[in-house]
């Protein structure tokens, strides 16, 4: 599998945030920077459609401000779509459905 994109369909446009710049340019960073594979992270095994991050890192990764940044996980969360599982020093944000950005459509014609 080539892991040098994502597939987004064209109804990505009728997503319910589609029209939020901040929430689109945040969970397209969030899919891109995802991981393709499960890998190791100082211990701790982060699956693929998994992150490591905060919301400052996030905030400086995305130009988007820290307060709006919080704001658009928590409506990512309550939309279904993420889900975060935070420590003390770091969250752990999970893409639902990740494996929808990477597999192409079959075609059935």
């Amino acid at each position: 599998m080539d892991r040098d994109f994502i597939i987004l369909k064209k109804n990505f446009l009728d997503w319910e945030w589609y029209d939020d710049t901040n929430m689109v340019r945040l969970y397209l960073h969030l899919l891109l920077s995802a991981n393709y594979d499960d890998s190791q992270w100082r211990g701790r095994v982060v699956k693929k459609g998994q992150l490591i991050t905060g919301r400052k890192k996030l905030s400086s990764e995305t130009g988007i401000s820290e307060k709006s940044v919080r704001t658009c996980l928590d409506r990512l969360v309550k939309s279904g779509v993420i889900t975060i599982r935070p420590t003390n020093r770091f969250s752990v944000i999970t893409i639902c459905n990740y494996n929808k950005y990477l597999t192409p459509p079959v075609d059935t014609d």
